[in-house]
């Protein structure tokens, strides 16, 4: 059930305004959680979301913001406390993409991993990933990211109700002790 939330949220991700009313077919590939071994940040860790690890390409710079807003509630609602930069504990890097914008092979390839969906010559192809990153190391400790595709896209109105769907979703697991 959380995937099939996950694989509405992310078509948000995949394009700008609808082409109408029609339903879209969905279909999710790739999503990978790595957590860090020892978790050693507390309950409460303090986090910021360093511009200098920001990224949308070109086809999914409008979900950059709404991105960063939900990871933030998301993470509000966990405990954390969202710090300056050069206080945090962590350091939050968001990445949108369109297909078009860059390869899942090389979004993934960062992460370790092979992409699990290909998308047709008319579909819309995404990738959202969320990273923790550790300030003083500023080598990640956990991270998330997922891929799916569309054969439509979704309405400019529903990005912040979608973004936040999929901030839950990609967050869930992240350690809150």
């Amino acid at each position: 059930m959380r995937l099939a939330y996950l694989s509405v949220a992310l078509l948000a991700l995949l394009g700008g305004c609808s082409s109408g009313p029609a339903a879209p077919t969905l279909e999710s590939g790739t999503m990978l959680v790595r957590p860090l071994g020892t978790w050693t940040y507390g309950a409460t860790p303090r986090y910021a979301l360093a511009e200098q690890y920001q990224f949308a390409g070109e086809l999914a710079e409008g979900w950059l913001e709404p991105m960063q807003q939900a990871v933030s509630r998301e993470l509000n609602g966990k405990g954390w406390q969202s710090a300056p930069l050069d206080v945090a504990d962590l350091w939050v890097a968001i990445g949108v993409a369109g297909g078009k914008d860059i390869s899942d092979g090389e979004i993934f390839a960062r992460l370790g991993m092979t992409p699990g969906v290909y998308a047709s010559a008319n579909e819309r192809k995404g990738s959202l990933a969320i990273v923790l990153l550790d300030r003083k190391t500023q080598k990640a400790v956990w991270s998330s990211i997922i891929q799916l595709t569309s054969d439509v896209s979704i309405a400019d109105s529903q990005r912040q109700a979608l973004s936040q769907q999929l901030a839950a979703e990609l967050l869930h697991s992240v350690p809150t002790n």
